[in-house]
């Protein structure tokens, strides 16, 4: 910015990763929102927002961004965890079972990053169990354990994953409770 007035030219983000369905989903997310929110490892959240389609629209989207309205978000948390909870109490998942808390924690994970649930089965294990110190297999197999023990117990992992999630969003609103 010189002189208060913002240079012109493109503004670019760049992600470095592996996996093409996490730039499909960044994408798309950019897409449907408009901005993203990225938490770092101390907590500071990082405002990413999409001027590709509607240039006009971007600084009505910076002046929305109120990185003070913590309450709000740790409100929409906590109702977040309470909805989980419920909703795999209702499919009868045992809470103490590891695989319950990585399902659990897979949620979480989705709804802080803002991103959607992995694509795969494999990112999801991998992304969980890495923070219980778990290998992929262990992950997988705690996840199955976990399912079988529960009212989805004849759905393969992603199956169960999606109902859970269905089940979550309309219990949010989120869904319309017809579809």
């Amino acid at each position: 910015m010189e002189n208060g007035v913002m240079n012109k030219g493109p503004v670019e983000m760049s992600v470095v990763c592996s996996d093409l369905s996490l730039l499909e989903s960044i994408n798309s997310l950019l897409k449907h929102n408009g901005v993203i929110t990225v938490e770092d490892e101390y907590g500071a959240l990082h405002y990413i927002v999409d001027g590709r389609n509607n240039r006009r629209s971007v600084a009505g989207k910076v002046t929305a961004i109120n990185p003070n309205d913590t309450a709000e978000r740790k409100k929409e948390e906590e109702y977040f965890d309470f909805c989980i909870k419920t909703v795999l109490r209702e499919y009868g998942f045992d809470m103490s079972l590891i695989g319950t808390v990585l399902i659990y924690n897979s949620f979480m994970l989705s709804f802080r990053r803002n991103m959607p649930l992995p694509n795969t089965m494999k990112g999801l294990y991998c992304e969980t169990g890495r923070d219980l110190g778990l290998s992929y297999e262990q992950s997988e197999r705690d996840v199955r354990y976990a399912i079988t023990k529960s009212s989805l117990k004849n759905m393969r992992s992603r199956a169960a994953m999606r109902c859970i999630q269905s089940r979550v969003e309309r219990r949010m609103g989120l869904r319309d409770p017809l579809e």
